[in-house]
């Protein structure tokens, strides 16, 4: 991530920057598809440190990539979801 290469940078000219600084900051930058991320992290009772966050970074970015990825039917809940909704539409729900 691009983070890790700027947390590198300003070790290398010899800056400190605290931990939970570094993870406010990664957080403060991320775009409006990670708002629901972002939140949640921030509701928390503490703020992770920033190796802790790199990790949820990857969970979570790994989870966007595969709820985008078309699944072909392929993926069991993604069925269960659309029978349900079928079901849902008969003559005995309308009234």
């Amino acid at each position: 991530m691009r983070i890790t290469e700027i947390k590198n940078d300003i070790l290398s000219i010899g800056e400190v920057v605290g931990d939970k600084e570094l993870s406010l900051i990664s957080l403060g930058g991320l775009t409006r598809e990670w708002d629901v991320f972002n939140t949640t992290i921030l509701n928390n009772d503490r703020i992770m440190g920033f190796d802790e966050l790199l990790a949820r970074f990857t969970q979570e970015e790994i989870r966007m990539m595969e709820r985008d990825t078309p699944s072909n039917g392929k993926n069991p809940t993604t069925f269960s979801a659309h029978s349900k909704r079928r079901n849902n539409a008969g003559p005995r729900n309308q009234g």
